[in-house]
């Protein structure tokens, strides 16, 4: 028997841990001044574990965006993020 809706199934599981500032500005070719404006702005999303003053590109979000924005359907499972 066969589903109502015959859709492609697509898994994708890229880097999504958080990553610094410096290390995102070397990754994209851009200073790291340039990606400081864009935390500060809200262009990139950041997020700051605990009281540290360290601010990480939240690369997980910007994935997520990227997918709902082009469209695509997303469904995360719970036993991902748990784990």
């Amino acid at each position: 028997m066969q589903n109502e809706v015959d859709s492609p199934v697509i898994n994708i599981r890229p880097d999504m841990l958080p990553i610094t500032l410096e290390v995102y500005a070397q990754r994209t070719g851009q200073s790291l001044s340039a990606v400081r404006t864009q935390a500060h702005r809200g262009t990139i999303p950041t997020l700051q574990m605990g009281k540290s003053s360290a601010i990480y590109v939240n690369q997980a979000q910007m994935i997520m965006s990227s997918l709902e924005a082009a469209g695509w359907d997303i469904l995360v499972r719970n036993d991902f993020i748990s784990s």
